[in-house]
């Protein structure tokens, strides 16, 4: 998992150090599994299935969030207001 420690400066000038495990990197594309060629029955097997794995990986996670405190934590942040950017692998 990736750890980023960096500078963020808010359009109102102010800084502050942060800290963060990063989810979602800043993209300009649509990313996802390409189903056009899955045949329609397994597509409704699939879909069925894919939505609850990620249920139940959304539950885990927010028991997670809640266990230490970190349910209200989500944060983000424009690549172009951060600055002295350090990356480790945790």
């Amino acid at each position: 998992m990736n750890f980023i420690e960096f500078t963020y400066t808010k359009a109102d000038g102010t800084e502050s150090k942060r800290a963060v495990l990063p989810l979602v990197g800043p993209t300009k594309f649509v990313e996802g599994i390409d189903v056009s060629q899955m045949p329609e029955d397994e597509f409704v097997v699939f879909c069925r299935d894919f939505s609850a794995m990620k249920s139940a990986q959304h539950e885990q996670t927010m028991a997670m969030l809640e266990q230490f405190d970190l349910k209200h934590n989500y944060r983000r942040f424009i690549p172009e207001q951060m600055s002295d950017i350090t990356t480790d692998y945790v």
